[in-house]
C-alpha cells in the first residue's frame, strides 16, 4: 500500500494546534484536538454572462466542446421566419461566418464549432420536416447524406462528426406524431437502430459518439422527466430528471452531463448535473429561457439564444469548480473615518488618507503592511470626498471637499514619504473615482457638484487633460484599472443608484453589462479584464461582492462587514489581492474595520482519530 509521503511527497507533520500557512492537499496532525486536518480550496460551478449573439432567435442548433468554442445556426429570428445565420464563438465574442445552405429551425445536433452536424428539423413549407443534413467542416455547410426518416420537433442528437445519432422527434402528418425512431451515423451513412422507449420531441441529449449517448427531457406529451441511456445496440431508462420539462439544452459526455433551462408551464433556469447514475441540481441558468442553443461538458458550458418572453441574443457561460474568493479580516485603521480614500498594489501594500472624522476633515494618511496600519506623512490638506490612486510608495490624492460647501480639485502626489500638492483638476469635484498604477499615471471620472458629472480627466504627471466623458454621469461610483484600460461602475446619477459598467479603452467609454446589484458609494479594484466591485449604498449598506471577467459581473464572497461611503481601497492592477478599510455603516457610523482580499480560499476538514 502507498504512504501518504510516497503519494504527496510530504510527511504527516504534528502541529500543536495548526500550522500557519498549510498547502493545498497538505495532511497534519493537531495534538490539541486529537484530530488529522486537510486543507481543500474552495471552488463554485455557475453560470456567468457572456457576449450576447448578433442575431436574437430560438429554435436553433448549437455545437462545441466548451464555453470558449461554440457554433450557432439556423433557428427562427424576432419575426419568427426560420433563418440561415451561422455564428462562431471563441470565447469572446460572436462572429458570423458562412451560413447553412438552407434556413432551417427545430434541428438534431451535433459536433464541435469546426466539425458539427443539422440534421432533419423544419427547412420548407408543409409538410414541414426533413430528411436534409448539412456538414459544417469549420468554413462551410455542405449537403451530405439524408437521414432514413425525415422529422423535425428538435430531435435529441449526440456525438462527433463521424460518428453520432438522432433520436426522437416529430412528423407531421404522422401516425404517431411523436417518434422514438434512432438513427446512427458512421460518417457517410445513416443506420436505423433501436427506437428509444419512450417516444419523443423537444427534447435534448449529449454523448461521445453513436455507441454512447444519453438522451433526457422533452415532450410525450406532456412534459417528461425521462432519462435513458444509450450502449450502441439498445437504449435503458434510467434515473429521471429532477424537473420534467421540454425545449431544454444540454452538455457533456456519458457517463457526465449537463441539463439546463426547458419549459414546464413557463421558462426554466434549473440546471441539473448527471453523475453517471443520478441528476443533482445546481446553480442555475441566470435568465429563464427554452428553445435554447447550447454544448459544451459538464466543467465548461455554453447556453445562447432561445426564448425569454420574447427571442433573445442572451448567451451564458458555465464553469464548474472555480476558485471562490474570499474577505478576511486585516488590521483596523487607527482613526476610523468614512469618505476617505486609499491606493495600493495589494492587501500588503497600501494606503489610507483623507475622510471626515466625527466633527471635522481629516489630512491623515495610514500606510499598511498586510498586519498594521502606521501613521506617515499626512496630506497638505484635510478634505473628504477625495479619490485616490497609484501604490503604496507612488500615490495621487484626487479632488474632494476641503469644507462645505468647499469642493476642491487639488491634486497631491505622494513619493513614498511626503505629499506634494500639484496641479488641479481642471474641473474641481468630490465622490469622484480615480484608478491608475502611478502618480504618474491615472485617469480620474465622475464626480458632484453641482449635478453628477460625466468629466474624465487623463493625468501624466504634471497636468490633467480633459478626454472623453462617461456616457452617464455620476458620483460615488467604483473604478478600477489603469489610465489607458478601465472601469467605471455604480454610482449615483441624482436620480437613481445605478448599476451600468463602462469600459475605457483611451478613447472613449463603452456600455457594457451591468452590475448585478445597483449601489452608490462603493469600492473597486483590479484590472478592466479582471476586476471587484464590493460594498455600497444600494440601499442599504452591503457587504456584496462581485467579480469582472472582462465580459460580466457574477456575484462571489460578502465582505464581513457592510459599509459604504469613501472606503479606502488597494489592488488597482490586482484583483486576486485586494483591501478595503474604513467608509461608514450609516449617518453617524464611522468604521476602522479592515478586510483583505484573497482570489482564492481554502477551507480546513477534520479527520476524527477517535
Amino acid at each position: 500500500m502507498s504512504t501518504y509521503k510516497e503519494i504527496r511527497g510530504l510527511k504527516v507533520r504534528d502541529y500543536t494546534t495548526n500550522p500557519d500557512n498549510p498547502i493545498e492537499g497538505q495532511l497534519w496532525y493537531n495534538e490539541t484536538d486529537n484530530v488529522a486536518r486537510y486543507r481543500i480550496p474552495n471552488v463554485i460551478s455557475s453560470w456567468r454572462t457572456a457576449n450576447a449573439l448578433n442575431t436574437a432567435r430560438e429554435h436553433l442548433g448549437g455545437t462545441g466542446t466548451n464555453n470558449t468554442s461554440a457554433l450557432a445556426f439556423g433557428g427562427s429570428n424576432a419575426s419568427d421566419t426560420r433563418v440561415a445565420v451561422t455564428e462562431l464563438f471563441n470565447g469572446t465574442s460572436w462572429t458570423e461566418v458562412n451560413d447553412l445552405q438552407a434556413a432551417n429551425r427545430l434541428m438534431a445536433d451535433f459536433g464541435t464549432a469546426t466539425a458539427a452536424v443539422s440534421a432533419t428539423g423544419s427547412s420548407g413549407p408543409s409538410p414541414a420536416q426533413t430528411l436534409n443534413v448539412e456538414y459544417w467542416d469549420g468554413t462551410n455547410w455542405a449537403e451530405g447524406a439524408n437521414v432514413n426518416t425525415a422529422r423535425y420537433g428538435k430531435p435529441g442528437g449526440a456525438g462527433i462528426s463521424t460518428s453520432g445519432l438522432i433520436f426522437g422527434g416529430y412528423i407531421n402528418p404522422g401516425s404517431p406524431s411523436v417518434r422514438a425512431e434512432t438513427e446512427s451515423w458512421n460518417g457517410s451513412s445513416w443506420t436505423e437502430v433501436s427506437d428509444l422507449n419512450t417516444a419523443r420531441y423537444n427534447t435534448t441529449g449529449d454523448g461521445s459518439s453513436n455507441t454512447s449517448a444519453l438522451c433526457f427531457g422533452g415532450n410525450t406529451p406532456p412534459n417528461t422527466a425521462n432519462t435513458e441511456s444509450w450502449n450502441g445496440s439498445a437504449w435503458t431508462e434510467v434515473n429521471n430528471l429532477n424537473t420534467a420539462r421540454r425545449d431544454l439544452d444540454g452538455a457533456g459526455d456519458v457517463p457526465a452531463a449537463l441539463c439546463f433551462g426547458g419549459y414546464t408551464s413557463t421558462a426554466v433556469s434549473n440546471t441539473e448535473q448527471w453523475n453517471g447514475t443520478s441528476w443533482t441540481e445546481v446553480n442555475d441558468v441566470n435568465t429563464a429561457r427554452y428553445n435554447t442553443g447550447g454544448d459544451g461538458s459538464t466543467t465548461s458550458a455554453l447556453v445562447f439564444g432561445g426564448n425569454t418572453g420574447s427571442k433573445t441574443t442572451d448567451t451564458e457561460a458555465w464553469t464548474a469548480n472555480a476558485p471562490v474568493g474570499a474577505w478576511a479580516t486585516g488590521g483596523s485603521l487607527n482613526t476610523a473615518r468614512i469618505q476617505m480614500a486609499g491606493c495600493g498594489e495589494s492587501s500588503t501594500a497600501a494606503l489610507a488618507f483623507g475622510g471626515e472624522v466625527p466633527g471635522s476633515f481629516s489630512a491623515l494618511n495610514e500606510s499598511y503592511n498586510g498586519t498594521s496600519f502606521t501613521e506617515v506623512g499626512d496630506l497638505n490638506a484635510a478634505k473628504e470626498g477625495l479619490a485616490g490612486a497609484g501604490s503604496q510608495t507612488s500615490g495621487l490624492a484626487v479632488g474632494g471637499k476641503t469644507s462645505i460647501p468647499t469642493t476642491v480639485g487639488q491634486t497631491e502626489s505622494w513619493n513614498g514619504s511626503a505629499w506634494t500638492e500639484v496641479a488641479d483638476l481642471n474641473t474641481v469635484r468630490h465622490t469622484l473615482a480615480c484608478t491608475g498604477e502611478t502618480n504618474t499615471a491615472a485617469i480620474a471620472v465622475g464626480g458632484a457638484p453641482p449635478d453628477s458629472v460625466a468629466n474624465a480627466e487623463k493625468w501624466n504627471g504634471s497636468s490633467w487633460t480633459e478626454v472623453g466623458d462617461l456616457n452617464s454621469g455620476r458620483q460615488g461610483l467604483g473604478a478600477a484599472g489603469t489610465y489607458t484600460a478601465a472601469l467605471g461602475f455604480g454610482g449615483f446619477n441624482g436620480t437613481a443608484v445605478l448599476a451600468s459598467t463602462e469600459s475605457w479603452n483611451d478613447s472613449s467609454w463603452t456600455e457594457v453589462n451591468d452590475l448585478n446589484t445597483a449601489r452608490n458609494a462603493l469600492g473597486g479594484a483590479g484590472i478592466y479584464t479582471s476586476a471587484l466591485a464590493f460594498a455600497g449604498d444600494v440601499p442599504p449598506n452591503t457587504g456584496k461582492t462581485e467579480d469582472w471577467n472582462g465580459v460580466s459581473w457574477q456575484e462571489t464572497s460578502d465582505m464581513s462587514t457592510a459599509r459604504q461611503g469613501g472606503i479606502a481601497t488597494a489592488g488597482d492592477v490586482n484583483s486576486t489581492d485586494a483591501l478595503a478599510a474604513g467608509g461608514g455603516t450609516g449617518p453617524s457610523g464611522y468604521l476602522s474595520a479592515t478586510e483583505e482580499w484573497s482570489g482564492s480560499s481554502n477551507t480546513d476538514k477534520t479527520i476524527s482519530t477517535d
